[in-house]
């Protein structure tokens, strides 16, 4: 049996910012060298997203562990986060950028 309705392979959806924010989060609490700095970005809780209906970008607000490598962290969560953005969404992820603003004690977290 034909159909008059042409068939696409197209979804159209969008994501909301929230729903960006949450995969963020979980792509790092499972970390315990770097948490969420507190008072940093996107209403004070260590990030902030923008997106587009096909991309988005990631500002992180991150402490770290005392002793840690910073560029070797940071590195870590922006691949981390780019990755499972991506993976999660379809998105293209245009960038991470991250910033130290803190350190704590091992066993801090």
């Amino acid at each position: 049996m034909e159909t008059d309705t042409p068939q696409s392979d197209t979804i159209d959806y969008r994501i909301g910012v929230g729903v960006l924010e949450a995969i963020v989060r979980g792509a790092l609490t499972h970390d315990p060298r770097l948490r969420l700095h507190p008072a940093g970005l996107g209403r004070g809780r260590g990030l902030e997203v923008e997106a587009t209906a096909d991309s988005c970008r990631v500002s992180l607000t991150l402490e770290a562990r005392m002793g840690e490598s910073l560029p070797s962290l940071g590195a870590w969560a922006q691949h981390e986060v780019a990755q499972t953005l991506a993976d999660t969404t379809g998105l293209q992820v245009e960038s991470v950028d991250v910033l130290f603003a803190g350190v704590f004690l091992p066993g801090e977290h």
